[in-house]
């Protein structure tokens, strides 16, 4: 284009007969204008650029996928990073906007000052003024673009807050929940047991003695309310082997637990020296007190 101006200005020149320093002073007063045009072009194409390419990391920030911040950087973020990291792009776009518009303005007054005497240059200011219009309407659609994207980064952020503040509920019902259930578990599977001579055992209130006539021929049950405190309490599933008192004496179970879990199972259901748990699950069912009477 230059070169056709150029072209026109020498046929033009000769033509009239103008002096060598009035052809001197149009061709730079052409190729100043056409400078001017050049620069405002490429920095047009320069803020759309850089626009598309904010516009490609909101995409990737929607998407919950990587931003990168520059050349060298890590380029995976936090979601907050992300964000804090696209406001900045936005803020830095805004003001390359603001600077176009200033060297705009600035531009339309240099090309203002120059002398145009000839048709030629009256023809090329007009052509100019022209190209601001529309550079004009291309920073005004632009700064259309920055407010949309402003509103983009708004709504990402209150978004980003709001699962936070999801995230953060979420986190202390589950860290609740892990409380009641390991309570729970601890409390399901803390069993009790006790052995001992019958009157330690009736006079603790672990058990009682109910029948008989006259005194005679009671039996000895386990009492109608009992005490944990007065028992040894323990995880049935981390306590299989309970060692009794006395290695040399038996003990009598008189607590409803099955023996169906117990190792090698005594058939008279007396115990010595220890009792030895297989089945944690079937031996605590039917009672969560263990009771041994020694005989």
């Amino acid at each position: 284009m230059r070169k056709l101006l150029i072209a026109s200005l020498l046929a033009l020149t000769a033509s009239a007969c103008v002096s060598k320093s009035e052809y001197d002073r149009q061709i730079e007063q052409v190729a100043a204008i056409s400078a001017e045009k050049d620069s405002l072009l490429m920095e047009v194409v320069q803020n759309s650029d850089f626009i598309a390419s904010v516009n490609s990391e909101l995409d990737k920030v929607k998407n919950n996928m990587p931003v990168a911040k520059g050349a060298g950087e890590m380029e995976t973020m936090s979601p907050t990073q992300r964000r804090a990291a696209l406001a900045e792009r936005v803020k830095a776009l805004t003001e390359r906007l603001r600077e176009s518009e200033e060297r705009l303005a600035q531009s339309r007054r240099r090309v203002n000052a120059l002398t145009a005497s000839s048709a030629t240059m009256q023809a090329q200011l007009t052509a100019f003024d022209s190209t601001m219009k529309s550079f004009e309407v291309l920073i005004a659609n632009q700064k259309t673009e920055i407010v949309a994207l402003l509103d983009q980064v708004a709504v990402l952020t209150s978004e980003n807050m709001a699962l936070r503040e999801a995230n953060t509920a979420l986190e202390t019902e589950r860290v609740a929940l892990t409380e009641v259930t390991t309570a729970l578990t601890a409390e399901q599977n803390t069993v009790y047991w006790v052995a001992g001579k019958k009157d330690e055992l009736l006079r603790r209130g672990i058990i009682e003695q109910r029948g008989g006539m006259l005194g005679i021929g009671k039996t000895q049950v386990l009492a109608r309310t009992l005490d944990a405190n007065e028992f040894t309490a323990i995880d049935r599933m981390q306590v299989r082997e309970l060692t009794l008192p006395e290695a040399g004496k038996t003990y009598r179970m008189i607590s409803s637990n099955d023996v169906a879990g117990v190792e090698s199972a005594p058939a008279d259901g007396k115990f010595k020296g220890t009792v030895k748990i297989a089945s944690p699950e079937t031996f605590w069912r039917t009672s969560k007190f263990l009771v041994l009477i020694e005989q």
